[in-house]
């Protein structure tokens, strides 16, 4: 298995503005995906050194050589998140290489039907890698992070409300914000700090793919009157994790063009 560069992929002559993590090792759980492949590139603008975990290995090993590309260490770690021995393993590998930030963005979701057409199969599939994949990552991340670690959770705006005919999804994305707040006030007292980001609708996943016209009506449905960018999702995520947000913890950051601004 490959190790990392001894090359950080910082600016020699300096000029790169200062991010806080430089040279820190982060761990990205869902790396795939167009929101997973946005957070390891600005981590590694940033200046991390990345730790990243997928199921797909064949994209994932796509994402370390474009990292490898533009000199960002990264060591591609093909992982489900759904089998504890490989999360634990993961963990202890990224702690081992010093992790000082986790980020989990695994996740998947299933078709709307309503709670009562919902197969229980799906329902399980969503809660097994969405919420419990989570708890599991969490909890070996918690128990290896140094104080002042930090552990950013990607959870949704469906996390925060209901949405017609998912059900199972609005649980899991529900539970994470649930595990993120309780975490961060367990953990306080050692200085490690634990936010999500809550993205709302993201041209990502299956949005990304619908037809121009769709895409269109959806994002005019924001204030901002468009859809998010992957990369502004990643932002979010870079501030959570770097110590620009020093004082913040068990919050939760809406990436949602407004729409969360009109309550229910």
């Amino acid at each position: 298995m490959p190790t990392f560069s001894t090359d950080s992929g910082a600016d020699p002559e300096g000029r790169r503005p200062t991010t806080g993590l430089e040279g820190a090792t982060a761990l990205l759980v869902g790396a795939n995906g167009r929101i997973g492949h946005a957070v390891a590139v600005a981590l590694g603008a940033a200046g991390a050194r990345l730790v990243l975990a997928a199921r797909d290995g064949e994209r994932l090993a796509a994402l370390q050589a474009e990292l490898d590309a533009a000199g960002v260490p990264a060591r591609a770690v093909p992982t489900d998140v759904t089998d504890d021995d490989a999360v634990r393993a993961l963990v202890e590998l990224a702690a081992g290489e010093g992790m000082e930030v986790a980020v989990n963005n695994a996740g998947t979701t299933h078709r709307p039907a309503p709670l009562g057409a919902l197969p229980v199969e799906d329902a399980d599939r969503v809660l097994g890698v969405t919420l419990r994949g989570t708890l599991v990552a969490m909890h070996h991340e918690l128990a290896h992070l140094p104080a002042g670690g930090r552990l950013v959770n990607v959870a949704s705006t469906a996390g925060l409300a209901g949405a017609p005919g998912m059900a199972a999804y609005v649980a899991a994305k529900h539970g994470v914000v649930g595990l993120t707040r309780t975490a961060a006030l367990d953990h306080a007292d050692r200085g490690i700090r634990v936010n999500a980001v809550a993205p709302g609708s993201i041209e990502s996943g299956g949005l990304a793919t619908q037809p121009d016209d769709v895409r269109d009506r959806v994002g005019a449905t924001a204030p901002l009157g468009r859809l998010g960018g992957a990369e502004e999702v990643a932002a979010a995520v870079v501030w959570l994790a770097s110590p620009a947000s020093s004082y913040t913890t068990g919050a939760v950051l809406t990436v949602d063009g407004g729409k969360g601004a009109r309550g229910a």
